[in-house]
């Protein structure tokens, strides 16, 4: 049985993580705007609108494990994955345009944007699993060794907030600016204008991954069959066997639970820039911008806590930390021991208190996230060669489908759970082109919901991720004994 030791220069997992990029602009443009668009701007109900952005789990609960299995056994001249990257990323890029342009016919009613919101987020999803899982798969195959994983995937959420922090941190003031307006983010043209950008940055993305990492493509042309079995019946098993593997259980409960509580925190959190904090367009920036950096300085500082106390000491590390931010800012400003609008004079100059706390604990919260994902994205790369190490299969596609399906229920089922926290603190959208004015109590609420509720789910993920059995030390005594069980 042939050892999988290798690793991969930094070089190469820079170019890599540029694909990262492009899911970074697509998503979290996506989380952090539409359901700003679809309430504020179209006059959605959020309800319909959250259950618009969740229905495609049901859809991705197919299309992932199938892309999975596709991509692992595609022969190609090509590779496995590059095609379906390609394909898939070109999709993504155009329906993440389309998504901010609802055509006329569909606005006549509350029922005619929620089934095009649905429409066009089936579709855009649909590309994401053709390039997400194969990119993904390739990402365990790139780099072999145990803590170069860990800087592989460091590296790429480091891409994935400079993207998002070049992206959506800054539409605040490119697209959303409104001369002081805090309430630009009504106006439907910044979103097309923001699409659009959105959209071509993501296809220029797409095709600079695909063409780096080209080279690390392997030639399946002449592969041999896995089985006789035939297609259909090789899925199924595949699905049960992974589904049935005790090493990946603990993590995927970890990045359902932790993924729910970061979505729906990252949804509330613009209601909170814009009517709970009430910051001016360049303050919401900041404000943004802060969770882009501190995800990013998480991912970096998740390198050499993995060193030191291995990967679930340092995913504990980063829970604690994001459980901490939360609860600071539920302490501070829902009890109004802080203000929104405290400033600080020092020398001559007003500085603005409140903002200045809000970041350092809101970045806190997303620091915590950084070292998180990463490192348990990594743990199933681990996983991953445990089974190849103890069948011989090579099934990265495979386990990272579920793993990303994992990561795409949660975000369907918070995005739910979003919207009935907007209707049920009674928050207020436009009706018929007019503003509305948020009560005092429902703008309370919002902050309680976004901080406390981001905080208790991030412990309970905690309670999880204690349970995920594989070490340094185990996987490479495994490795030593040529697969024997972990």
């Amino acid at each position: 049985m042939t050892q999988k030791s290798k690793s991969c220069p930094t070089g190469s997992m820079m170019t890599y993580s540029l694909g990262e990029c492009a899911n970074s602009l697509v998503m979290n443009g996506i989380f952090g705007f539409a359901m700003l668009f679809y309430t504020k701007s179209l006059g959605l109900d959020p309800t319909w609108a959250g259950l618009a952005m969740s229905v495609s789990v049901f859809w991705e609960a197919i299309t992932e494990p199938v892309m999975g299995h596709i991509s692992d056994n595609t022969r190609s001249r090509w590779g496995r994955r590059h095609p379906y990257m390609l394909i898939g990323g070109l999709l993504m890029a155009l329906c993440s345009y389309l998504i901010w342009t609802v055509p006329e016919f569909c606005r006549g009613s509350q029922m005619g944007i929620f089934w095009y919101l649905v429409a066009m987020n089936l579709i855009l999803r649909t590309g994401l699993t053709m390039f997400f899982i194969p990119y993904m798969a390739l990402g365990f195959e790139m780099c072999g060794d145990y803590q170069g994983r860990s800087r592989l995937q460091g590296i790429r959420q480091i891409f994935n907030m400079a993207a998002n922090f070049a992206g959506p941190a800054m539409a605040w003031v490119f697209f959303f600016g409104g001369k002081g307006n805090t309430q630009a983010t009504t106006i439907e043209a910044n979103y097309h204008h923001m699409g659009g950008t959105f959209a071509a940055a993501t296809a220029l993305f797409v095709l600079l991954v695909c063409i780096f990492t080209f080279r690390w493509r392997e030639d399946t042309s002449h592969a041999p069959r896995a089985s006789e079995n035939g297609w259909f019946k090789d899925f199924f098993i595949e699905m049960k066997t992974i589904l049935a593997d005790p090493n990946p259980r603990w993590v995927f409960i970890f990045i359902f639970v932790v993924c729910a509580g970061m979505v729906i925190v990252s949804s509330l959190q613009m209601f909170v820039y814009d009517d709970f904090m009430q910051f001016p367009a360049w303050q919401k920036s900041i404000a943004h911008g802060s969770t882009m950096i501190g995800m990013a300085l998480g991912a970096l500082v998740s390198m050499g806590l993995t060193k030191r106390f291995d990967k679930k000491g340092a995913v504990l590390i980063g829970g604690v930390i994001s459980i901490i931010g939360n609860l600071m800012l539920a302490g501070l400003f829902l009890t109004g021991f802080v203000k929104p609008d405290t400033t600080l004079a020092v020398g001559g100059v007003t500085l603005p208190l409140a903002l200045i706390l809000f970041v350092i604990f809101h970045a806190s919260y997303w620091f915590g996230n950084g070292i998180m994902l990463p490192v348990s994205t990594a743990m199933m790369a681990d996983v991953s060669e445990v089974r190849r190490l103890k069948s011989g299969e090579v099934k990265d596609g495979g386990y990272s489908s579920v793993f990303s399906l994992a990561m795409r229920m949660a975000i369907s089922f918070s995005l739910i759970v979003a919207g009935w926290c907007l209707s049920g603190i009674g928050y207020q959208v436009p009706k018929e082109g007019k503003a509305v004015t948020q009560t005092p109590e429902a703008i309370w609420n919002l902050g309680l919901v976004t901080f406390v509720i981001g905080a208790a789910i991030c412990l309970l993920s905690l309670l999880a991720i204690r349970r995920y059995p594989i070490t340094r030390d185990r996987l490479e005594s495994l490795k030593a004994e040529g697969g024997a069980s972990i």
